[in-house]
């Protein structure tokens, strides 16, 4: 069975993937290395990668905000 995601599921899913690995780096007992970039790609999308020990690739919705803060 096939499972649709929405966009804001995958915003969701980069911030849970964050969050989880932020917490793998303090539990860990050396250290660590996390590193988290943003590419703006066409059609209003960004896509997200957090890499700590292994790469995890998201694709979100950007959110139009006036004045670019």
């Amino acid at each position: 069975m096939d499972i649709i995601t929405r966009p804001a599921d995958d915003e969701e899913r980069a911030r849970a993937k964050l969050l989880s690995s932020f917490d793998y780096l303090l539990s860990h007992n050396g250290s660590g290395h996390l590193e988290v970039t943003a590419k703006i790609l066409k059609r209003g999308q960004k896509e997200i990668t957090i890499q700590c020990s292994r790469s995890h690739r998201f694709v979100v919705d950007i959110k139009e905000e006036k004045g670019g803060n």
